[in-house]
């Protein structure tokens, strides 16, 4: 095979490459089963499009199967609101009615149907408030870690029962405000929520991991259970909780967030011995 010809199948080959550079896996090349360095090239090249196309198309296809899921479960969960009024507002009546002439049994069976009815409308809540996270409209930007910290600290505050320390020396991210501020919120909500101890004490603190940061939020709560370890982040896992009327869902949104954002979370803990849950923050170098 002459040069010229060569290199017309090397334009080829380059053309691809610069095809899959763009994500798009449709083209193939003519080759032949021959020890011929461009017809190797050129085999791998087509098999490799080949499988990032499936893959791509596959990805797609789960993405399109996730949105219809939230979309689906956001208009389940808003047409459920509106039954569970109506049965508030006929537990209030049968309360009423009851108060005329008082029956103890009666008044349990309606306290029961109450907690019930709560907690239904709470699961909506967290059913909703989950399908509504946006990652769209995320904007990252510089924050300083340790104000923002000190900022959400202070509004747990006016409780007496709950101490919060804060590391001097927490470093400046680059992070979405809203999402940093919900992360840290849930993960401080839910240290008090599940506490068993007079004083709830908390301590904020981060490592310089190289690529990314370490944020830590520790607690002296009565720690979780290793079978509870890889639970505790699924939806509505903490429902049947006997401290707390918590649906599950805070970790849950938590998790997303954090795993949108390319981070993870993960929990230390042991029974009575406290939590310690760690999420990371990539540098902004590395986004």
């Amino acid at each position: 095979m002459n040069n010229q010809a060569n290199k017309d199948r090397l334009d080829k080959v380059v053309e691809m490459i610069s095809s899959m550079a763009k994500l798009d896996f449709s083209e193939r090349l003519n080759t032949e089963i021959t020890n011929d360095p461009i017809d190797i090239i050129s085999y791998g090249l087509n098999m490799l499009s080949e499988e990032l196309e499936h893959n791509v198309v596959k990805k797609s296809k789960l993405e399109e199967i996730n949105t219809n899921l939230e979309k689906f479960s956001y208009t389940v969960a808003h047409d459920l609101k509106s039954p569970l009024n109506t049965i508030s507002a006929l537990i209030s009546l049968i309360e009423m009615e009851n108060e005329q002439t008082p029956n103890k049994k009666i008044q349990e069976y309606i306290n029961l149907l109450k907690e019930t009815n709560d907690r239904s409308r709470n699961m909506i809540n967290g059913i909703l408030e989950y399908s509504r996270l946006n990652f769209r409209d995320i904007t990252m930007q510089q924050i300083d870690l340790g104000k923002l910290c000190s900022k959400i600290a202070e509004e747990y505050s006016i409780n007496k029962h709950v101490s919060i320390s804060i590391d001097d020396h927490m470093p400046v991210i680059y992070y979405d405000e809203t999402a940093l501020t919900q992360i840290l919120n849930n993960l401080l909500s839910n240290a008090i929520k599940h506490n068993d101890k007079d004083i709830c004490k908390i301590q904020v603190s981060s490592r310089d991991k190289g690529k990314h940061y370490e944020i830590s939020v520790s607690d002296n709560g009565p720690g979780i259970s290793e079978a509870q370890k890889n639970k505790i982040f699924n939806l509505f896992e903490n429902q049947n909780s006997s401290r707390s009327n918590s649906t599950g869902i805070g970790l849950a949104i938590v998790k997303r967030i954090i795993s949108e954002t390319n981070g993870t979370i993960h929990v230390e803990s042991e029974q009575e011995n406290g939590s310690i849950f760690i999420f990371t923050v990539q540098k902004k170098e590395e986004y």
